[in-house]
């Protein structure tokens, strides 16, 4: 069989075509070292080191859930600590408010004590009251008829 040279454009491309590779193919010197494809052998070599670390020891999943375990472990410790903690804070400030609303009643009760203290020193200046404090610290206002009176027991 021989070739024919055909004119029209969809064989004649094809065959164009493949003359300029046969022609580049030929001229590359293969007797010569050929450079290596660097780019592909970093490639490589990253995703070498890349597997390595994901199979590693460290990075089996075993040892991945023990690590998760344990951490969610002292998680959990830490949570009921803080809890616990909470927990007495809030007692604590409940204590401490309570104690804070009786003090402040005391210190109302003795602010009012100590103004009647005044109005009754006041008021024994003026008119000669004698106060007479009983033992369950209820105060008994009398009218003298001069200061010369005498205190028992």
């Amino acid at each position: 069989m021989e070739c024919v040279i055909c004119g029209d454009e969809c064989t004649g491309l094809l065959l164009g075509d493949l003359a300029r590779l046969e022609q580049m193919a030929m001229s590359i010197n293969l007797t010569g070292p050929l450079p290596a494809p660097y780019k592909i052998l970093y490639g490589l070599e990253n995703m070498t080191q890349e597997l390595k670390h994901l199979l590693s020891p460290q990075r089996a999943p075993e040892r991945l859930i023990q690590l998760a375990e344990g951490n969610l472990n002292t998680l959990v410790t830490e949570m009921n600590e803080l809890l616990t903690r909470a927990t007495k804070v809030t007692a604590d400030g409940e204590q401490t408010g309570q104690d804070a609303e009786r003090t402040n009643a005391r210190a109302e009760s003795l602010g009012e004590f100590i103004k009647e203290l005044a109005r009754d020193a006041e008021g024994i200046r003026k008119n000669h009251i004698l106060i007479i404090i009983s033992p369950n610290r209820k105060i008994q206002k009398r009218m003298t008829q001069d200061w010369n009176f005498s205190c028992y027991k």
